[in-house]
């Protein structure tokens, strides 16, 4: 049996007003533009890899945030295969005797409404996570790591020649990264099921005030420098360092000349294109925030002393996806 890592790209609508997706909606979400694998054998030694461009037929404008990140565009796709081609091509290079090994469940959400789009009555194989595998392994609960995250955890150099946010390349790291994990087979135990994805627009408004391309540019930005007070609408300025609270989540206090100090909540989520979703609240300080605020300045300060590594770009995932899936 061969074990085949698979990685997606796919891109999206530049709008959701647009007649495409007011004419397909929810049924094509996000079309598939790039399908990366690396084959296995049955002791995780790497044998081949393939990498299977894909031109889309219904969101055929690469939104910009996807041509950023991919470097995929009009021009690099033009003449690909369309997707029902790709995935016959797949199906041959895959062979017989397989499993689909992912990290994370986005790409299998993704496959599955793009099977159900376009091939109508084809099943998916038997697939696995080894993200959530990873999770277990050192313990890290619902807590789960970037891909980039858990390599640098694992000490796994990345490849000049290999970009993020290609399929084959962020497939040749998750191999990587199985590989170091004790006992890889033991990926097995954590089965994928794909989810229904569904386009819900009030829910992306009360949860992200900001779209940035990292969290250091948002942590950066003159809106989390310099606050607006919610009451005079006046630029403050911080008394404390902007402070982690938890993964992707950061605290801080500023000070308005007329209404006091005021509490900063900052948190950041993953976004399916690659970009960073922020969202900032601004509210008068009270006893208690003030409080709060100070403890966890200090349980950064001694996480400092102690050498704990803080990466900030790893925002890390709860078992609640940030994908737009129509149970959440």
């Amino acid at each position: 049996m061969h074990y085949i890592v698979m990685d997606l790209e796919w891109n999206q609508p530049t709008s959701f007003n647009t007649p495409v997706f007011r004419q397909i909606g929810d049924s094509l979400l996000f079309e598939v533009i790039q399908i990366g694998a690396v084959k296995l054998d049955e002791r995780f030694s790497l044998l081949e890899e393939v990498s299977i461009p894909i031109r889309p037929t219904h969101y055929t404008n690469i939104h910009p945030r996807v041509r950023r990140m991919t470097h995929l565009g009009q021009e690099q796709l033009c003449d690909a295969p369309t997707f029902v081609e790709a995935m016959e091509q797949f199906t041959r290079w895959c062979g017989e005797d397989f499993v689909f090994l992912t990290w994370g469940g986005d790409d299998v959400s993704v496959l599955k409404q793009n099977i159900d789009f376009f091939i109508k009555e084809s099943e998916l194989p038997r697939m696995y996570d080894v993200q959530r595998y990873y999770a277990e392994a050192f313990e890290l609960g619902i807590r789960q790591k970037s891909l980039k995250g858990a390599m640098e955890h694992l000490e796994i150099a990345t490849d000049e020649n290999r970009d993020f946010h290609n399929a084959v390349h962020d497939a040749h790291y998750t191999a990587l990264v199985l590989q170091k994990l004790p006992n890889p087979e033991g990926v097995l135990k954590h089965v994928q099921t794909p989810r229904k994805l569904s386009h819900n627009p009030r829910r992306t408004r009360l949860r992200i005030t900001h779209t940035v391309a990292s969290v250091a540019e948002g942590l950066n930005g003159a809106d989390v420098r310099t606050p607006e007070c919610p009451t005079c609408k006046q630029r403050t300025q911080l008394v404390t360092e902007i402070t982690p609270q938890a993964q992707g989540k950061y605290v801080a206090l500023s000070k308005c000349p007329q209404h006091g100090q005021l509490f900063i909540r900052l948190r950041f989520t993953l976004l399916p294109d690659g970009q960073r979703g922020m969202q900032l609240s601004v509210t008068p300080a009270n006893a208690q925030n003030r409080a709060y605020v100070h403890t966890k300045v200090l349980q950064h300060q001694y996480k400092q002393k102690r050498g704990v590594p803080f990466d900030p770009e790893d925002i890390g995932r709860t078992s609640e996806s940030n994908m737009p899936f129509e149970d959440m």
